[in-house]
């Protein structure tokens, strides 16, 4: 893996974007996780929590895991703080536009060779990515609910997407314990 992702950002604190979280945290990665409101982020919070408690009582967590896995995720109502991630993935709701501003906003404040990725499950990534400075860095990587348990991921490429960004997004996942299958 060329790239190296120790801090990963999720925009979108939902059922599916708190299950990214999730994820990202319960494999000691450092998340940033946005919501449009203070109200968001407590929604989602409550997600994770609920979700890791539940983890804790069926014995798949410890506490002391839960309290870590919590631990490493910063929450936040400011795209800004993106700044100094290694990877975005996107879990807003499923709205052409909605996705293709938040990517937009997301390709003036990450780093040039950071990958922007999108969970939707039907919109077209081709379309997303053109919204931004960096279609071949622009992918789908589509995690299935619930994200902590399923082990698919979908990489969607489009016809620009560059290989090493699909090259590392394979080993990412499979840091991750997951399977990916990459469609385009």
């Amino acid at each position: 893996m060329a790239r190296e992702f120790r801090t990963v950002g999720v925009v979108g604190l939902g059922t599916m974007g708190a299950g990214i979280v999730e994820v990202f945290a319960r494999n000691g990665l450092q998340v940033v996780a946005a919501e449009v409101d203070d109200a968001g982020v407590q929604r989602g919070r409550s997600h994770l929590e609920t979700s890791t408690k539940r983890a804790v009582d069926r014995g798949k967590l410890t506490a002391d895991g839960a309290a870590d896995l919590l631990a490493r995720i910063t929450t936040t109502t400011s795209l800004s703080d993106f700044a100094d991630v290694d990877l975005v993935i996107e879990a807003v709701p499923e709205h052409l536009d909605l996705k293709a501003e938040v990517l937009a906003e997301l390709d003036k404040i990450c780093r040039p060779e950071v990958i922007l990725a999108s969970n939707t499950s039907s919109l077209s990534v081709t379309e997303l990515s053109v919204r931004t400075g960096r279609p071949g860095r622009v992918v789908g990587m589509h995690f299935f609910n619930p994200a902590p348990v399923l082990k698919l991921v979908e990489l969607v490429r489009t016809v620009v997407t560059e290989q090493d960004v699909i090259d590392d997004l394979k080993a990412f996942a499979a840091t991750l314990d997951k399977v990916t299958v990459v469609i385009g």
